[in-house]
């Protein structure tokens, strides 16, 4: 059950994050050489510590 809450959360963040995921990797597309691994690198770290305090936040439900 624990685990179910956690799957269905992250696919919750990722839908509200799709835009956003989206405009990256459009942006990502267009550059080149260090400028594009330096902007991977950027873009995987922040989703991954987004989505680590998405993972460690309360659930909305739990806190009515």
């Amino acid at each position: 059950l624990k685990e179910a809450k956690m799957i269905k959360k992250f696919f919750k963040e990722t839908s509200a994050l799709s835009w956003t995921l989206g405009g990256t990797g459009l942006v990502l597309i267009t550059l080149s050489g260090p400028t594009k691994v330096l902007g991977i690198w950027i873009s995987v770290i922040s989703l991954v510590v987004h989505l680590i305090g998405v993972a460690f936040s309360k659930d909305e439900e739990e806190s009515e």
